[in-house]
């Protein structure tokens, strides 16, 4: 029986002879997993401990090198302050999503400004809605998905951090629509990929594509800048992720469907310096936006 240290000096030395790009941070996780630790602390105070589990590091193992994501061998992924579990139904969270909470949250709160109701449209992991419940527990939150396989990830996780929100399910704003729901804030991730060169192998092969394809890219964006009058308060934020080349088609939209005078919008750049998010509010101040700027 090895122990920890061995499994991973020989798990590593054996990936740097087949040539594989497996960092040692994965082999660690994949120890950490398998031993049903809790932090790289806890794995490394017991490094020379046999490894009891040799049969779940190695299966998980060989999934990493076949190529599948890392979070749906796991079955988590970190998302801020929240451990998710995600499966293949769902999108692994990203840092861009993270960017996009984010900078509502910090919105919101350095500005004071309403978010009774706020709503997550394609809440996938529910990664979105259940941080924003976790950061503002009186909230009325949201949670909205087409497919029942996603939401009942989103529930899972709802459950595993007792954050409990609205999941409502159906197509684009329908759920929120039908119920003559009225928000302070609406965030979403849509798919917005068009063009599918840009989208990586590994999504291809693991990720749900609908959640990240469409062959019009800006048709949930059309969807929900038509229809805001109707589902948004008169003080209101809209917040969007947005794909990296959309900023000229998403400013002539809304120029289509936001005429009044006291609607604002702002790109803002994620942490790879491209435009990655679309804020929009109306009846506020938009002083607040400078400090964005």
């Amino acid at each position: 029986m090895s122990t920890l240290r061995e499994t991973f000096l020989k798990t590593r030395n054996d990936i740097k002879s087949q040539k594989v790009s497996i960092s040692d941070n994965i082999i660690y996780r994949l120890l950490i997993n398998a031993e049903g630790m809790n932090s790289f602390t806890e794995l490394i105070t017991n490094f020379d401990k046999t490894l009891a589990n040799p049969h779940c590091f190695e299966r998980n193992l060989a999934k990493v090198l076949e190529g599948q994501p890392l979070q749906y061998v796991l079955g988590e992924a970190p998302f801020i302050d929240l451990d998710l579990y995600v499966n293949s139904n769902v999108l692994i969270p990203r840092p861009e999503t993270e960017g996009l909470v984010m900078l509502v949250q910090k919105l919101i709160s350095d500005n004071s400004l309403n978010h009774d109701t706020i709503a997550d449209v394609c809440t996938g992991s529910g990664c979105i809605a259940l941080y924003m419940k976790y950061k503002y527990p009186n909230s009325r939150i949201i949670a909205t998905d087409l497919y029942e396989d996603a939401l009942a990830v989103a529930r899972s996780n709802s459950e595993r951090h007792k954050l409990f929100v609205d999941f409502m399910k159906g197509d684009k704003l329908q759920p929120i629509l039908e119920s003559n729901i009225k928000l302070d804030v609406l965030i979403s991730n849509p798919p917005y990929v068009e063009n599918q060169d840009d989208i990586e192998p590994i999504v291809k092969n693991y990720e749900p594509m609908y959640a990240v394809y469409s062959e019009d890219g800006l048709a949930f964006y059309k969807e929900y800048f038509k229809n805001y009058k109707k589902i948004m308060n008169k003080k209101f934020v809209m917040a969007f992720e947005i794909n990296y080349d959309q900023k000229e088609s998403l400013t002539k939209l809304i120029g289509k469907y936001f005429k009044d005078e006291d609607t604002s919008f702002l790109f803002l750049k994620d942490i790879y310096d491209k435009y990655r998010y679309l804020i929009i509010t109306g009846g506020y101040d938009v002083k607040y936006f400078e400090i964005w700027l």
